[in-house]
Order: C-alpha cells, then structure tokens, then sequence
C-alpha cells in the first residue's frame, strides 16, 4: 500500500480498511450479504467485494485525505531502528 493506492483513494473518496487477522468466524459472523464482485478476474482473494456487513469492526489505514498508517509506522519504525543501531558508547 503506496503512493498509487492513497492517489486512487483521494481521487474516489475511499478508505482502506484492515481486519484482524486470524479472525475469519467474526466476520463471517458480521456478514448479511454479497451484493457483487468486480474484477474476480484477478482471483477470489484479489477481487473487489460488495458486502453488506453489520458490526464489522476494522482499522482505516489509508484514506481519501493522504493519510497512510502504514507509512506512519514504518516512518516510526524506521526511526526506532535508527536509535537501536545507534553506538552506545561514544
């Protein structure tokens, strides 16, 4: 998730969510129903799916407004690394 993804979202008003992973029950559990699917051309996993859900709990990661999480994280990350590597004593 770059740069061409937050691009496509600001140019569509759209967010990106991410679920929890390992957590398939509960949202199979929050799913009312499979309105459509684009581009399953690219295989199911891939595609774009149309769902009607109810309680669905996710993250918005990256939104219509340049906001990227991911790039936050990696930002402090990075950071983090930089201090860990870092001489201890001088």
């Amino acid at each position: 998730m770059g740069a061409k993804t937050l691009k496509a979202l600001g140019e569509h008003g759209a967010v990106y969510l991410n679920a929890i992973g390992g957590a398939a029950q509960y949202y199979a559990d929050c799913l009312e129903k499979v309105e459509g699917v684009d581009f399953l051309e690219f295989g199911v996993p891939e595609a774009m799916w149309h769902l009607r859900v109810k309680g669905f709990a996710a993250i918005v990661t990256m939104d219509a407004h340049g906001n990227s999480l991911h790039a936050d994280i990696e930002k402090s990350s990075m950071e983090k690394l930089a201090e860990f590597a870092a001489p201890v004593f001088k």
